[in-house]
């Protein structure tokens, strides 16, 4: 096996033993799977995983350490980050995880200030390797707005297998956490998982208009980014108006511009805090 990647590690309940419920342990490791091996496509290239693209990662179980249950992981062919270049992944790679893990977590435990901050963190990593490359300043500015909107993109995504990475936390163990080598471990315990859990429950309104801040350019998505309209951050729209998908529409030109947009939506909701937007039509531009 290559070298170590990261080391997920199961404490607590059955984990004391040395043992974890296999079913719950099958859940938790395809969940691991998807969001380390969705981290990686972002880092490498720059866009959300195509559909049933994967990265190289591999798993092993080792002898556990007293009172746990652990995992290694590996890249089964570091050649796979040539695109970022080989010095620059091996600096690079542990970082990404980790801020990809804390912004996953941030984003589905109700903590979205934390999730900006991560997803801050990956940004600012991307523009590093940018500056590394000589990039132009128009260009760095250009591709780091598109990097945001990957991430935001991708970050979305990670619902379902968050919850299946923390199935076993609070049934089978106590905790499970993510230490990526050579960078900050990312801890779930039983409050965390049990809020990933009750994140997939959304109310909604009923249609109405909303006015709405674009922000940036739009690449590639499904999705129109926006300032949250009702607290600092943003929040990554979903656009399901058919006109959304051609090449040049109103969305895309008046992202470009960072402008004012009314549009037809609804709002969902977790609690009192606005989580999810739903755009079904394009009403007008402000300002023009």
């Amino acid at each position: 096996m290559t070298e170590p990647l990261f080391r997920l590690t199961y404490d607590g309940g059955d984990a004391d033993h040395h043992v974890i419920d296999m079913r719950l342990l099958g859940a938790s490791l395809q969940g691991a799977d998807k969001i380390i091996s969705d981290g990686l496509i972002l880092l490498v290239h720059s866009r959300p995983p195509r559909r049933g693209e994967r990265a190289p990662v591999i798993a092993k179980v080792r002898e556990p350490a007293p009172g746990s249950y652990d995992l290694i992981g590996a890249l089964q062919d570091y050649a796979w980050l040539l695109p970022l270049g080989l010095p620059v992944a091996q600096q690079v790679v542990g970082t990404h995880i980790s801020e990809w893990l804390a912004a996953v977590k941030a984003y589905f435990s109700g903590r979205p200030d934390l999730a900006e901050a991560a997803m801050q963190a990956l940004v600012d990593l991307n523009r590093d390797h940018l500056a590394a490359r000589d990039a132009a300043e128009a260009r760095m500015h250009e591709e780091r707005m598109g990097y945001l909107d990957a991430i935001r993109q991708t970050l979305a995504q990670q619902q379902k297998p968050l919850e299946q990475f923390v199935a076993p936390v609070g049934r089978s163990v106590t905790s499970a956490t993510f230490a990526p080598a050579g960078a900050r471990s990312v801890s779930v315990n039983l409050e965390d998982a049990d809020a990933i859990r009750a994140s997939g429950e959304v109310s909604w309104t009923d249609l109405q208009e909303v006015q709405l801040k674009t922000d940036g350019f739009r690449f590639h998505t499904s999705g129109l980014s926006i300032e949250n309209p009702e607290r600092d951050g943003y929040l990554m729209a979903k656009v399901s108006d058919p006109r959304f998908e051609q090449q040049e529409n109103a969305y895309t030109a008046a992202a470009q511009r960072r402008a004012e947009i009314v549009v037809l939506a609804r709002k969902g909701y977790r609690g009192d805090e606005l989580v999810k937007i739903d755009i079904v039509d394009f009403r007008r531009e402000l300002g023009l």
